[in-house]
């Protein structure tokens, strides 16, 4: 019974996940579909460049609190109750995956036909719940890559990169949890920091042409 319970918590995840606000947010309070504007993706990235950053903080903020909550709600409100004598789990602390759900959420949207964004902004929020060290690092190496190369998305797949090496190091020096444990742990960390980044694969080729919007660039029509 125990297992049905983490299935159904990690669908919830993912459905908090995939509540598209960059698509809200625009449709609601300027009736624009954000899909047609800009670089087409329902990212806080893009809803800035095209309305300005009294849309895209929130957006911005949304998106991270929906890869915080599932967290914060397993590990903080119901202590891992839903895991209590599953003889074969109880032991293992999974309370990441719940994150990386909301992460796959994000980014496969059950609202947006399996359609959505990078999941940068989700998995800030999902590593902040999980270690508020690692994960406000991860912003703080963001600014600074994006500011020093004057591109978002150079600074997004530097610090997703150096977050997954952080939670790694976290993860395989917590003395509290069994090997298993570290194992899928290490897993999960792998599989949404490589996801993230593959998500970025049409600003790889942009950068490569040299056609990626730089900061304070105006949006390439």
């Amino acid at each position: 019974m125990q297992f049905i319970y983490i299935i159904i918590a990690l669908f919830v995840s993912y459905l908090i996940g995939s509540i598209p606000w960059g698509y809200i947010i625009p449709k609601v309070f300027r009736n624009i579909d954000i899909r047609e504007h800009g670089s087409k993706n329902v990212g806080s990235t893009n809803v800035t460049r095209t309305l300005g950053k009294k849309f895209g903080i929130p957006v911005f903020l949304l998106d991270s609190f929906k890869g915080a909550l599932p967290i914060i709600i397993i590990r903080y409100i119901l202590q891992g109750q839903i895991h209590t004598d599953l003889n074969f789990i109880n032991q293992y602390d999974i309370v990441i995956f719940y994150g990386v759900a909301a992460g796959v959420g994000h980014i496969f949207s059950i609202f947006l036909r399996g359609k959505g964004g990078k999941a940068v902004a989700t998995g800030v929020g999902a590593v902040i719940a999980l270690n508020p060290i690692v994960g406000l690092s991860g912003i703080l190496i963001f600014f600074i890559v994006a500011f020093a190369t004057r591109y978002v998305s150079i600074g997004s797949v530097v610090a997703t990169f150096l977050v997954g090496v952080g939670m790694w190091i976290s993860v395989a020096l917590a003395p509290s949890q069994t090997f298993e444990t570290q194992f899928f742990n290490l897993i999960a960390i792998s599989f949404m920091c490589l996801l993230i980044i593959y998500m970025h694969k049409k600003n790889f080729i942009r950068l490569k042409n040299g056609t990626e919007n730089r900061i304070g660039q105006k949006k390439n029509k």
